[in-house]
Parts: C-alpha cells; sequence; structure tokens
C-alpha cells in the first residue's frame, strides 16, 4: 500500500527532489564561489628577479624586500577600497630567453598589472615589447638606455641610473685615484657598451687617456688573452665592466699574471652582495676599487628601511631598495587614478613621486594621504623616486669601495 504523507508534510515529487539536490549544491559550492570572488578582489603584480646565474646574488633580497612592502600594505588594508595586491615571483636566471619565459607566464597566467624588478638590462630589453604588447607597465632596475628609448606609451619607469651616467662616475673616481693613463675592459652587453663612450669623454674632460678597449663575450672559458692585452702595457689604471662571474675569473687571471696596475671596476662584479670575495678570496681582491648606483645612505628613508630587512645598520643594499619602491609606486599610482586598469595608473606616477607636494617615505602614510586628496612627494628607499618625462630616475649617486683585508671600505659617493 503506498504511504500516507505525515501531517504537515508535503508529498516529495520528483521535481521536489531535483531542486532538494541543487540547493544542496548550491550550498556546498557556496564557499568556493566566495573564494572566487575574493580572488578575483586581489590585484596581481609580478617581478622578474635573478636567483641564479651570474646575478643570482641580488634575488633573495629584491625579492624580501618586495615581499616586505606588499605585506605591510595588504595588512593596512590594502589599496582601492581593500583590495590586497597579489605579488608573483619569476626567475630570470640571469638569462634573456627565460626572462622573457616568465614575463609571459606573469602576464597570460598570472594576469598581472605590471611586471618588475628587471636586473639586467638584456632581460629587460627582451621583455621590453612584450610588455608593451600587453599594454602592462614594465619597472626596471637596470641600466641600459635604449630601454626607456622609443614610444614606450608611458608604461616603462627605471628605477636605476643609465648606463651613460655610470661612464662619468668611473672617470671621475679614476682621476681622483690620479690614473691618467687607462684602459678600458668591458662585456659585451649593452649595459656595459652605453657607458664607453660617456667615460672617454669623461677622462678627456679630466686630463686623462684612455690608452685601449678591449672588449670580450660572457661565459668565456678563459679570459687570459682579454687581460694580458688590457694590463700588458701597464696602463695606471684598467676600468673592468664585468659582471661576477666573468670578473671573478679576470681578477684572477690579474692575479697570476702580477699586474700592478690598478682596478676599478663595478660593484656588480666586485661585490654582488659578498659573493665576488668569496669567489677570489681577500688576496685577490685587495685594493680593487668599484662603484654603483647607491640608495641614500643617511637618508631617514633608507634607514627604515635597512632596519625592515632586518639588516645591521649602514648595510648596504643596492639593488633591494629598487624593489621596494618599484611596489610602493604601483600601490600609490593606481590609488591616485583609482584604478588597476596600466594604461591610466602610469600617468599617475610623476603625480605621487615627483615635487611639488608634502614629502612622505613611509607607503602606508602616503596611501592615506593620496586618499585624503594631498598632493605628495614619495621618497623611496633606493632614491628619491623622481622621474623625468622619459621615465627615467633623477638624483642617483654611486657609491665608491675599495677592498681591503677582505672587507669594503666606503671612500665616498660621487654624483
Amino acid at each position: 500500500m503506498p504511504r500516507k504523507p505525515v501531517a504537515g508534510m508535503l508529498p516529495v515529487t520528483r521535481r521536489h527532489a531535483l531542486g532538494a539536490l541543487g540547493a544542496s549544491a548550491a550550498s556546498v559550492a557556496f564557499p568556493f564561489v566566495i573564494s572566487a570572488r575574493a580572488q578575483a578582489a586581489e590585484i596581481p603584480i609580478g617581478m622578474v628577479l635573478p636567483f641564479s646565474g651570474a646575478t643570482g646574488a641580488y634575488g633573495p633580497d629584491m625579492k624580501k624586500a618586495a615581499e616586505l612592502v606588499v605585506g605591510r600594505i595588504n595588512d593596512a588594508g590594502g589599496i582601492l577600497g581593500g583590495r590586497k595586491l597579489r605579488l608573483y615571483i619569476e626567475d630570470s636566471e640571469t638569462n634573456p630567453t627565460t626572462g622573457v619565459a616568465a614575463t609571459k607566464k606573469l602576464l597570460e597566467v598570472n594576469k598581472v598589472e605590471a611586471v618588475g624588478g628587471f636586473w639586467g638590462s638584456p632581460i629587460a630589453l627582451a621583455a621590453r615589447p612584450i610588455i608593451l604588447a600587453a599594454n602592462k607597465v614594465q619597472m626596471v632596475s637596470a641600466s641600459a638606455d635604449a630601454i626607456t628609448d622609443g614610444d614606450t606609451k608611458g608604461l616603462i619607469w627605471r628605477f636605476q641610473a643609465k648606463s651613460t651616467q655610470w661612464g662619468p662616475a668611473g672617470a671621475k673616481i679614476m682621476q681622483s685615484l690620479g690614473m691618467k693613463k687607462v684602459v678600458l675592459l668591458a662585456q659585451q652587453n649593452p649595459f656595459v657598451l652605453a657607458m664607453i663612450e660617456p667615460f672617454k669623454a669623461e677622462m678627456a674632460k679630466l686630463g686623462g687617456v684612455v690608452a685601449d678597449t678591449v672588449v670580450y663575450n660572457p661565459d668565456q672559458p678563459s679570459y687570459r688573452a682579454e687581460v694580458e692585452k688590457a694590463f700588458g702595457g701597464d696602463p695606471d689604471g684598467v676600468f673592468c665592466l664585468s659582471l661576477l662571474t666573468d670578473f671573478s675569473s679576470i681578477a684572477k687571471e690579474v692575479y697570476k699574471g702580477g699586474f700592478k696596475s690598478k682596478i676599478v671596476a663595478l660593484s656588480i662584479g666586485a661585490d654582488a652582495e659578498g659573493k665576488f670575495l668569496a669567489n677570489v678570496g681577500a688576496e685577490v681582491a685587495e685594493g680593487i676599487h668599484h662603484l654603483q648606483p647607491a640608495p641614500p645612505l643617511d637618508a631617514p628613508s633608507y634607514k627604515k628601511f635597512v632596519k625592515a630587512m632586518g639588516a645591521p645598520e649602514g648595510a648596504v643594499f643596492l639593488f633591494a631598495g629598487n624593489a621596494h619602491d618599484q611596489v610602493c609606486t604601483i600601490a600609490l599610482a593606481m590609488e591616485k587614478a583609482k584604478t588597476q586598469e596600466a594604461a591610466l595608473w602610469t600617468k599617475a606616477i610623476p603625480e605621487v613621486c615627483n615635487p611639488p607636494g608634502e614629502q612622505v617615505d613611509d607607503v602606508v602614510a602616503a596611501l592615506e594621504m593620496v586618499r585624503a586628496g594631498k598632493k605628495i612627494d614619495f621618497i623611496g628607499a633606493g632614491a628619491t623616486c623622481d622621474f623625468d618625462a622619459k621615465g627615467d630616475q633623477l638624483n642617483r649617486s654611486f657609491l665608491h669601495q675599495v677592498i681591503e683585508k677582505g672587507k669594503n671600505r666606503i671612500i665616498g659617493t660621487v654624483s
């Protein structure tokens, strides 16, 4: 016999059963819908950084700096009405091909609004057309002049000195050390080659003579021939425009050969966060001078950054501050423009970074001021963060150091 319905209950029909199943499925799916909406509310940004290869020494500190500032911004409530930043980081391996693949992944898979980092001009230049085609922002910690040349659509910003500025700084240091007859020993890459002519011009202005220019390819098994050519004529000094891997080999060859000419090098070769000394030892490194665009070591903004990084007072972070400043600039410009759309917020960068305005070096305080409608002049950890019309950073100085008894001693700054 068919069962009678219980009082107060409706008969369960096929339509009711399907409806119940649908409601059950919806209740199960609901947390996932919320999660998807939360993820959609995040604003994805990316960085291509070196964790391996010739410049791998710099990636970890740049990553740490970027993550610290993203954490601070998110802990303070995010931007654009409570949206959190989501940072994606890829390894360039100090290789343009790998850097391009990393950039494509960030743009196509992670859907980032900006790709920052970019230690190294070859990687930055290789990724440049891909980012421009996607109408996203590229922020670089690289020096080749070509990065900001041509039509960038206002989407490219350099957080570093241009290559052409390095050469004159090197000439001033060599002149201050009494070097009159000098030789250039330079790696074949666009970042380095752009330094050569400005260096020669500055040396001539200072009364010096460039006796020879020796250009070599990176990743050679030996640099003995190049070292003998550069040092064999006993110049007063040799300006070595090299990266860590090749300069480690070059310094060893100079030591073995007993050459007496003084060496002035780039800190990215002769320091590299202590990797150079670890590679060659104190005896080989003794007396080598080196230079590098440097943060404002005495500025309150830089001292706060060093403390946030958990480093001792006086620590020198050559590139980590640039990564910090890139994230700050992205957040402030988006907040100012009230959008995450790259083509719009990129125009707001000078408004939050350049004078006139109230100077502020704390990104959370700066965001509050922007929301309150105040005109700000953001001061970064790596530099003052002022830019010209091409997106090149202004007001960069160079730190001059010398290696003595296995340690770097700061001599001063050159502008």
